[in-house]
């Protein structure tokens, strides 16, 4: 059996939306690099996104692209893979947690920390509701997320799917990380 990509998207630090080979990179200077984002307004719901994190809006709008490309309003599955999650929403749930000591905390910022977060609100916008998973193993989620895809593809699982990986950086993630020499 053959399997084949159809289109992809990305939201990077180079002008890599809607063209994943940029005619101009962008230059850095320094180990902390931004992600050059989209007009989310093109994509998504305004309404909602006054409610996305940054890394939730990143990853919807990418999907929503990919899908686009692929004319493809509703995929047979959904399946993310992330290192981290939304590490910036997990960090404002646990510092409201400390604040707060352990009292009157809104649902919301715990439900908006979880590693499925991304995957959940792309099937809420597609109103998918077949098959959605999302793989945390560091380095191999991704990985794990396109084995599965091709794993359920070969067995006849599904016919079309959407799969994608999602992570941020936040500024205490970098210094820890860069602490540990893994920027350069």
């Amino acid at each position: 059996m053959k399997i084949f990509i159809r289109t992809s998207a990305a939201i990077s630090p180079q002008p890599t939306f809607g063209n994943l080979t940029p005619n101009a990179p962008v230059e850095y200077v320094g180990d902390k690099l931004s992600c050059i984002e989209p007009n989310y307004n093109t994509l998504l719901d305004p309404k909602l996104i006054r409610r996305m994190s940054r890394i939730i809006k990143m990853g919807s709008a990418s999907a929503l692209n990919a899908l686009q490309e692929a004319n493809l309003e509703n995929p047979d599955a959904i399946i993310v893979g992330t290192a981290y999650g939304c590490m910036e929403d997990t960090e404002i749930f646990l510092r409201k947690m400390i604040q707060n000591q352990e009292e009157l905390l809104t649902p919301t910022a715990f439900i908006q920390s979880t590693h499925n977060t991304v995957g959940a609100q792309i099937a809420l916008i597609c109103k998918c509701h077949q098959y959605n998973n999302t793989f945390v193993q560091n380095g191999f989620s991704f990985e794990t997320a396109l084995l599965d895809g091709i794993l359920m593809l070969r067995d006849g699982e599904a016919k079309q799917l959407l799969v994608g990986g999602v992570d941020e950086i936040i500024p205490a993630s970098h210094a820890i990380l860069h602490r540990f020499g893994l920027y350069k």
